[in-house]
């Protein structure tokens, strides 16, 4: 089986699968279908990485522009200026050697400064008369000056595209384009009509540009229009950006600007290897010339920035005042644009959150010419939805496997991941990939498992609490219900020392009370015997009619096991003589004889099978195997041995601050050989005067019934060890011992042990 398979199997078998696929799907749909809210988070998260990585930028780029900055208009008047000044700025620049020039001012009214509106604002009259004829005799007005200018230098006027204010009208469009592939006019961002310059300067200039943006919602300019489309719906025109056209009159050979340079070349799906993820059509790039700038599908180039540089500005009162020199503008693109504050034509951008807009023409042709590339590829989403999948299924396998303290770190470790792959892939390769979305998946993801599991694991609690509280000591109920997970079906092999207890001759009791009398007598008996129990960490298997079976060392580790069951074996002893005078107290109550309550405690240690026995619809915490029926013959054995506890060879080496007293081998029934068993005397803490004597008279007897003892001697040791007080407990055993007996009876309890 696969990871994958691996990871959903498992998923499936703890009850995951729900919490986890419900945010994976939710983060695929949200990743397959944009929304506007999503986009804009996103290009804040692009706009930092280009705060972050700005595009280098060099004095030696060939981008300058000429500000009409405040200083300008502080020296040569207020803006507007009239056309004739206009030519003197061109004529200025163009002997200074530029490769291009581009206006990012759209000339397209007459000059309201010129000589000639001035003449016709004045009243009919002599002096009117007389500027008449001064100006019949000039060469040129001033508009004529400012298209013989611009005809004679590399220069590209501006035109704006509008899509409503008068009828549709084509654009001006000086080199026509080659399109190969899909046709770009239906991809491109349309417009209804052109706001060009006037006839003579547009017929005057190498070409003409629209200057329009497209910003986001936000009003950051992230993309730069390379091409648009223009005119009416159903005839029209590709147009070039002004930056486009600057690209293109720049490589003219500037030893004739005559003539027109190459065609732009626009490349779209449907040509030659061009295919776009998901088979849409869209524009693959634009080809200027020498230069191929990539697009995104509507031929908008989105621009990786160097941010705002006073380098590339010249003041336009430098350049008037012959202040330029011929190094500062030669073989460079030029954008002649008004950057001077009260003007406001400002700009946003991902690093700046104001720009003059001719920086921004500055940036889109800085982006072509140092081939600087960022792009959102076409098959992001669908890498974005594989990171989405494949870190959910992790998250998912995380949060079932590990405690929230360890997959906590190891989320936010692959949140980072994501997010550092991200950044690297923009700075190696300048592609974007969002890590927001497929994050924000892998922690919801990782929060539902999470918020699953601990619900899951508080089920658990309170059905462990509710099923072992009655059966186990508050301190191992606890424990028990913080790991939950032992309590599956089945179980392992481990040492456990096991109790069997049962009140004497409860058969004879019963007889002489009511059915309700029974029952009060077990509880009050079973009652103060099971907090003995659970009080010395033991755990309750079962009640027996009149006796209970109880073990120790599971399901919790109890290390010192042996020693818990002999002192809560003898605890309960201790219980004895209250329970005793409570039934003493009812049975004169109902005018009955009363029997002295006596119990039988067996305890023995070993290894057993210790889990959870029965099927998937109804089992029990259990424990089977041959210590459990070692145990019920123990305590079967105190009745004939009559000692109130016996304990086996393996819990008598084990337990610890004990007196024991041997009762040498017995044959128990249903196991072959002797075997070694023990009264437990008494708490080793506890005084006993004599004991030690006591003891070594009692081994005396032992071994008066050995085969080669001589003969009388089990009789005189048995006179000797009567001597000590302690011997009448043990009168009974010395009886047994005299009669030569050596197997016990059968236990009242049957099979046990779980059968």
């Amino acid at each position: 089986m696969s990871l994958s398979g691996r990871i959903g199997a498992l998923l499936r078998g703890s009850g995951l699968l729900a919490p986890a696929l419900i945010p994976i799907v939710a983060g695929l749909l949200a990743i397959g279908a944009p929304t506007p809210a999503l986009d804009r988070v996103r290009d804040l998260l692009f706009d930092q990485f280009q705060v972050w990585s700005p595009r280098p930028w060099s004095p030696d780029l060939p981008v300058r522009i000429i500000a009409i900055d405040d200083e300008a208009i502080a020296a040569l008047g207020q803006w507007p200026w009239p056309r004739d000044r206009m030519a003197e700025l061109t004529r200025n620049l163009a002997a200074l050697g530029p490769a291009a020039i581009g206006f990012d001012i759209v000339f397209s009214e007459q000059d309201r400064l010129s000589t000639a509106a001035l003449r016709d604002r004045l009243p009919e009259g002599p002096d009117r008369e007389a500027l008449s004829r001064a100006l019949a005799t000039r060469m040129a007005t001033d508009e004529t000056a400012f298209a013989d200018a611009i005809a004679a230098a590399p220069v590209v006027l501006s035109e704006t595209f509008l899509d409503e204010g008068g009828p549709p009208a084509a654009p001006r469009v000086n080199a026509p384009f080659v399109i190969l592939g899909d046709d770009p006019l239906r991809l491109a961002h349309p417009f209804a009509r052109t706001l060009a310059p006037l006839p003579d300067l547009a017929r005057a200039a190498k070409g003409v540009g629209g200057v329009n943006f497209i910003p986001d919602r936000d009003l950051v300019i992230r993309r730069a229009p390379l091409l648009f489309s223009v005119g009416p719906t159903d005839a029209p025109e590709l147009a070039p950006s002004l930056a486009s056209e600057l690209l293109r009159v720049a490589q003219i050979d500037p030893s004739d600007h005559a003539q027109p340079s190459p065609s732009p070349i626009v490349k779209s799906t449907g040509a030659s290897m061009e295919r776009r993820f998901g088979g849409a059509a869209a524009i693959v790039s634009l080809r200027i010339g020498a230069i191929e700038i990539p697009t995104e599908a509507d031929g908008q180039a989105r621009l990786r920035y160097a941010g705002h540089q006073p380098g590339r500005f010249l003041s336009a009162a430098r350049l008037m005042a012959g202040d330029l020199h011929h190094e500062d503008i030669d073989g460079r693109i030029v954008l002649v644009g008004v950057t001077a504050a009260s003007i406001g034509d400002i700009r946003s951008t991902p690093i700046d959150g104001a720009v003059p807009g001719v920086e921004v023409h500055a940036e889109m042709i800085e982006h072509a010419v140092t081939e600087a590339r960022l792009s959102r590829p076409d098959y992001a989403r669908g890498v974005e939805a594989l990171m989405a999948l494949l870190g959910g299924v992790a998250a998912a396998f995380i949060a079932a496997r590990c405690r929230p303290i360890l997959s906590g770190p190891a989320i936010v470790g692959l949140i980072a991941l994501g997010g550092w792959a991200s950044w690297r892939t923009f700075l190696s390769a300048a592609l974007l990939f969002d890590p927001m979305l497929p994050s924000a998946t892998w922690l919801a993801t990782w929060g539902a498992v999470t918020v699953a599991v601990y619900r899951r694991s508080e089920n658990e609690r309170r059905f462990v609490r509710a099923a072992f509280s009655r059966y186990l000591a508050p301190a191992v109920v606890e424990r028990l219900a913080a790991n939950p997970s032992s309590l599956t079906l089945g179980g392992e092999a481990r040492d456990v020392t096991v109790l069997f207890c049962d009140a004497r001759d409860f058969t004879t009791r019963s007889q002489h009370m009511r059915a309700e009398g029974v029952v009060r007598f077990l509880n009050d008996l079973l009652t103060p015997l099971t907090s003995a129990i659970l009080e010395h960490g033991g755990a309750i298997d079962k009640y027996l009619g009149d006796g209970v079976m109880a073990y120790w060392n599971a399901p919790i580790e109890t290390p010192d096991h042996p020693t818990l069951a002999c002192r809560a074996a003898l605890d309960m002893l201790k219980r004895v003589p209250a329970i005793d005078a409570r039934a003493a107290r009812v049975a004169a109550e109902h005018g009955r004889d009363h029997m002295p309550v006596a119990i039988g405690i067996g305890v023995n240690t070993g290894r057993a099978f210790v889990g959870n026995l029965g099927s998937e619809q109804r089992f029990d915490y259990s424990l089977v195997g041959d210590p459990v029926n070692v145990a019920a013959r123990l305590d079967a054995a105190t009745k004939d041995f009559g000692v109130p506890i016996i304990v086996s060879i393996d819990t008598r080496e084990r337990a610890q601050g004990f007196r024991f007293v041997p009762l040498g081998g017995v044959a128990l029934k249903g196991r072959g050989g002797q075997t070694q068993v023990f009264a437990l005397h008494g708490d080793a803490s506890e005084k006993d005067d004599g004991f030690d004597d006591f003891l070594r008279a009692h081994m005396e007897v032992l071994r008066a019934r050995e085969p080669d003892a001589p003969q009388g001697a089990l009789a005189q040791a048995i006179a000797a060890v009567n001597a000590y007080p302690q011997a009448s407990r043990y009168a009974q055993a010395y009886r047994r011992y005299a009669s030569g007996r050596a197997d016990i009876a059968q236990d009242g309890h049957g099979n046990v042990g779980g059968s």
